[in-house]
């Protein structure tokens, strides 16, 4: 059965706000990660690999602060995420593999070398913070461009 009613045209602004909603659902796949979180991983990391120095039963709590920290900094990420909106790329599990195994390397490496002296955990230090905000720029470079 047919009927004859007569469609009505959006106004400009119903327009305008449906070709919006449209375009953030086409990037929200290729929105990065917000620019702070890579720094403030690498930040903790830094700190945690430099307190290593002063003492060697530091080692489970500064564990614990790490994780706790990066639970933190991800609670901050995802708060932020919800309230935009839009969700942006997530890390892949072989991302994150890719991320994280460097810092375990280098976190074993500087406990073999710890006999040395107290400044491998500053290069250690300085290494694994760099790795994380490096790592976080190549990722959110890629992530800006379209798949």
């Amino acid at each position: 059965m047919e009927t004859n009613e007569s469609f009505e045209r959006p106004s400009p602004t119903e327009a305008a706000a449906a070709l919006e909603a449209v375009q953030q659902a086409r990037a929200a796949g290729h929105k990065p990660i917000p620019a702070w979180f890579f720094p403030a991983c690498g930040l903790l990391m830094a700190v945690a690999l430099a307190l290593q120095a002063l003492d060697e039963f530091v080692s489970l709590a500064l564990v614990a602060v790490l994780v706790a920290g990066y639970v933190v900094t991800e609670r901050v990420y995802n708060k932020q995420v919800d309230r935009s909106g839009i969700a942006p790329r997530n890390l892949t599990d072989g991302q994150q593999l890719v991320l994280v195994t460097p810092l375990a390397a280098i976190w074993v490496a500087a406990e073999i070398l710890d006999a040395r002296g107290d400044w491998i955990w500053v290069v250690a230090a300085v290494v694994g913070g760099g790795w994380t905000i490096g790592y976080g720029l190549v990722h959110n470079r890629r992530a800006r461009t379209p798949a």
